[in-house]
């Protein structure tokens, strides 16, 4: 039974530190700005950022409408919002962590879509 806990939430994404990667799962770089890597954009351009650590992006495996992000920080890193008035940031000890990024999902519209097909 692997660990998962929950750190937090920062916009429309959800911080949780896990004891392992997920095996057999597919990656790609992850887009990095002078503050860290981005996780979220967001659209009014303040971005969820992680200031380091090895951050990948899962590209296999991902529900619709969502993103997933793995990062493995060796030493103590900053979960921050690149904004003039950012969301409260999480400062996340050495460990892994899993980011989920939900993009504008509503259950309940999507419910409303399947009774209505």
């Amino acid at each position: 039974m692997h660990m998962k806990q929950v750190i937090g939430q920062q916009g429309e994404c959800r911080i949780i530190k896990i004891d392992a990667l997920p095996a057999g799962m597919e990656t790609k770089t992850v887009d990095r700005i002078a503050k860290g890597f981005v996780i979220s954009h967001s659209e009014s351009g303040h971005h969820h950022v992680l200031t380091g650590g090895d951050v990948m992006e899962r590209t296999n495996n991902v529900p619709s409408g969502m993103q997933i992000f793995f990062a493995i920080l060796d030493e103590p890193q900053s979960f921050i919002q690149d904004a003039a008035n950012p969301h409260g940031g999480y400062d996340l000890d050495p460990g892994i962590y899993e980011f989920r990024v939900s993009r504008e999902f509503d259950p309940f519209a999507e419910q409303a879509r399947r009774v209505a097909d």
